[in-house]
């Protein structure tokens, strides 16, 4: 049964969403989930089971002969041995005999898997009904070729997922994409979202064929009546969150939906809580939850996490747990695939970090420039995490728009300066953002006082473009400068 929707922060969202610890025995949570928003895809459509005890892949590995084909290829032998691998997306209206629902979706899978789509390299099959006719159809993803099953497939979905990445959430949510009927582009592209110095709020998109789409007005498509102070920007499942802190000092939150359209942008506070006027927001995705963190009027830090069902948890202070901080002008956060967050703040003419660790807790806050090197006082900053690294960009005004890494071991490389790798240069800079692909590419824009929207990429070797002004193909943003921004990376891919 579907669970009732509510209005959750001024958007749309359906309760009753599995969370952690939630799934049935021999059911990874995130398993769970995935079959939630299946149901949330489709209305109508039912949960036809994950675990059964019986041959394949929705039994576990351990519950299967050791010659079964759910078992013997090597990505079937890893993940945890007493989960199950499978899914079954009832539809209804084709029990019933009419097949124009499930035929969408089968046929979305159907032409990923002949087109050989990334998206679905971590799933083994699908078998469904792409038509009107008594044969089922469907598609090995492993082999790439075609492939059938009985006849209870005309009107139910069954999906097979490879067992290492039955605790993925990442493969869920790209399979998601596909059933959502994105392109491979659109699963791949970079949301910029820009405030503007007569108040405006505006959108555009890079696909990661390096087209952009012209800036669209954010105001005019949710009703927004705020002036921003400042901007952020996360993707969740495939929808932009976005984030406004408000001159009236609330925190205001909205969603751009798969297919384009925007929510109207709810009080954040009204349901985690009034902390005072906020003056910075950073937001970051980790395990499917939106994870937010703002600087208030007051020198505090403090977090929230807005969970999948669309609750969110109480803004706490991230001070009382990793010590006070002074003269807070920016602030800036990456999530991690293992669960962690990492967040960096400007404070006074420093640059200071601190993680959360999987179980809750904080580190103390560490100075960057102490390791990294010290090019002055930062104006702004932004953070993203490429394949288990943090990278940091920070805008140091006249000392240049500069780069660094934390590595896993929790060693800093020099703060260099961007200029020197592109062969142009920005000019002066009032903000910048940065966001991750696990290709190892880094995505960098950074806005000058000249009024170019510049950006540029680092690439998995290394090297980096030229600077290019976005506003040579998404038009310009709005009246007077871009004053904030943010970026957003479809998946992390």
């Amino acid at each position: 049964m579907l669970a009732a929707t509510t209005v959750v922060a001024g958007v749309l969202t359906t309760g009753g969403v599995h969370q952690a610890g939630a799934a049935p025995a021999n059911t990874s949570p995130v398993s769970t989930w995935l079959m939630q928003q299946l149901l949330v895809l489709q209305p109508g459509t039912t949960d036809g089971g994950i675990y059964d005890n019986k041959p394949g892949y929705h039994n576990t590995r351990a519950g299967n002969r050791s010659d079964d084909y759910s078992v013997t290829d090597p990505q079937d032998q890893g993940g945890p041995s007493n989960l199950a691998a499978a899914y079954d997306w009832t539809f209804p209206d084709a029990q019933r005999g009419s097949y124009g629902t499930i035929a969408v979706y089968s046929n979305r899978l159907l032409a990923a898997g002949r087109a050989n789509d990334p998206r679905l390299e971590g799933w083994r099959e699908f078998f469904g009904q792409t038509d009107n006719d008594t044969a089922v159809e469907g598609w090995d993803f492993r082999k790439k070729v075609a492939a059938s099953s009985d006849s209870s497939h005309l009107w139910h979905i069954h999906l097979s997922e490879n067992r290492d990445r039955v605790t993925s959430h990442d493969n869920k949510v790209a399979l998601l994409s596909v059933l959502k009927g994105e392109t491979v582009n659109q699963w791949r592209s970079t949301q910029l979202f820009t405030s503007n110095s007569s108040g405006g709020l505006v959108h555009t998109m890079r696909g990661r064929d390096g087209s952009w789409t012209r800036f669209g007005d954010v105001k005019s498509a949710t009703g927004a009546t705020v002036t921003p102070v400042d901007t952020a920007s996360a993707m969740v499942n495939g929808e932009q969150h976005a984030l406004v802190a408000g001159d009236d000092g609330e925190l205001w939150h909205a969603i751009r939906r798969v297919e384009g359209p925007w929510t109207v942008f709810g009080n954040v506070e009204d349901f985690a809580g009034e902390i005072g006027t906020i003056t910075r927001v950073a937001a970051t995705e980790i395990g499917g939850a939106l994870h937010v963190v703002v600087l208030s009027a007051g020198d505090n830090v403090h977090h929230s996490i807005r969970r999948p069902n669309g609750s969110w948890t109480p803004l706490h202070s991230v001070e009382a747990f990793a010590g006070d901080l002074s003269d807070l002008t920016d602030v800036a956060a990456a999530g991690f695939l293992n669960g962690e967050l990492q967040v960096a703040a400007v404070s006074g003419i420093r640059l200071m970090h601190t993680l959360r660790r999987t179980d809750g807790n904080w580190s103390g806050w560490g100075d960057v420039e102490a390791y990294a090197g010290n090019p002055g006082g930062p104006l702004s900053v932004s953070a993203t995490e490429v394949n288990g690294i943090f990278h940091l960009v920070a805008n140091y005004g006249f000392a240049g728009v500069r780069h660094s890494t934390r590595l896993p071991s929790g060693s800093w490389t020099p703060l260099l300066k961007i200029d020197d790798y592109t062969g142009n240069r920005t000019g002066l800079a009032l903000d910048v953002a940065t966001v991750g692909f696990t290709s190892g590419e880094l995505h960098v824009v950074a806005l000058a006082t000249s009024g170019a929207v510049w950006h540029a990429a680092r690439y998995g070797g290394g090297g980096w473009s030229s600077w290019g002004d976005v506003r040579g193909y998404a038009g310009d943003p709005g009246t007077g400068l871009a004053t904030r921004v943010s970026l957003a990376a479809g998946w992390r891919s």
